[in-house]
């Protein structure tokens, strides 16, 4: 374990909220993005960031903390962020900086309904998710990125949902296995290929399957041409996994660019 581990370790604050919060509002300054906030809660709980100008193509959704106990993936997103706003100036991009804040403080998957939220994209009646259907309407997001974390895997793998030709998801584990390495086996009684779980179609079975409809498979089926859900071993270390998100969202966003030279 290296020093500055140790130090992270010592120091993190990753179920606290309110620091948080300030970061992202800093973020928000800096990159010069439109807040929105949690309907019908305290002022302090952010929704959401996003670009404030009417550009909604070629756009992109981040989002992390639907479950409250993965907090690496709230921390990478933060990271990430903090460390690339000239992106953020320049990209139109949503963000959902922590999608549960009352199950992060609480270190629980679900939120204080006892829901999991990530099961809950089809009930508009829920005022977090209604709120963020009204957000994205119009949006045509060029990849969507659902962070997570997997008490269960033994290493790194991404579920991918994409369009005929286009794919992601191996090239980007290719690189962040150099820090945990990629999850072998099955993933809830699926087998993957190398780390990486592609669909294309069937959706509405899993749906069906799970019994409810995830943020992923609700924004590749109508606003995304790719939905890229990355998923973490909570049994690593905290910091290990939090430089996996970072890591993970560099290469997206790489590839984005190369794509668009």
């Amino acid at each position: 374990m290296t020093r500055e581990e140790r130090a992270y370790l010592a120091g993190h604050r990753c179920h606290e909220v309110e620091p948080l919060v300030k970061r992202w509002r800093l973020i928000a300054r800096e990159a010069g993005l439109k807040v929105c906030r949690w309907p019908g809660a305290e002022r302090s709980r952010i929704l959401a960031l996003s670009t404030p100008q009417e550009e909604t193509s070629r756009g992109l959704y981040l989002s992390a903390g639907i479950h409250g106990d993965e907090p690496a993936a709230v921390q990478g997103l933060l990271q990430w962020a903090e460390g690339n706003i000239s992106f953020l100036q320049n990209h139109p991009v949503v963000i959902l900086p922590c999608l549960n804040p009352w199950g992060l403080g609480n270190n629980l998957r679900e939120d204080e309904a006892g829901r999991d939220l990530n099961r809950c994209f089809d009930q508009l009646e829920i005022p977090v998710i209604g709120a963020v259907h009204r957000l994205i309407e119009g949006w045509d997001f060029e990849a969507a990125i659902c962070l997570h974390e997997d008490f269960d895997a033994n290493g790194v793998y991404v579920y991918e949902l994409a369009r005929r030709g286009e794919r992601l998801g191996e090239m980007i584990l290719r690189q962040v296995e150099r820090i945990i390495p990629r999850h072998r086996g099955k993933v809830e009684g699926r087998s993957s290929t190398n780390g990486v779980l592609r669909r294309t179609r069937g959706l509405e079975k899993i749906v069906e399957e799970i019994g409810g409809k995830p943020e992923a498979i609700h924004l590749f089926m109508g606003h995304a041409r790719t939905a890229l859900t990355f998923e973490t071993p909570s049994e690593y270390s905290l910091y290990r996994r939090v430089q996996c998100h970072v890591l993970f969202l560099d290469r997206l966003v790489d590839s984005l660019r190369r794509r668009h030279k």
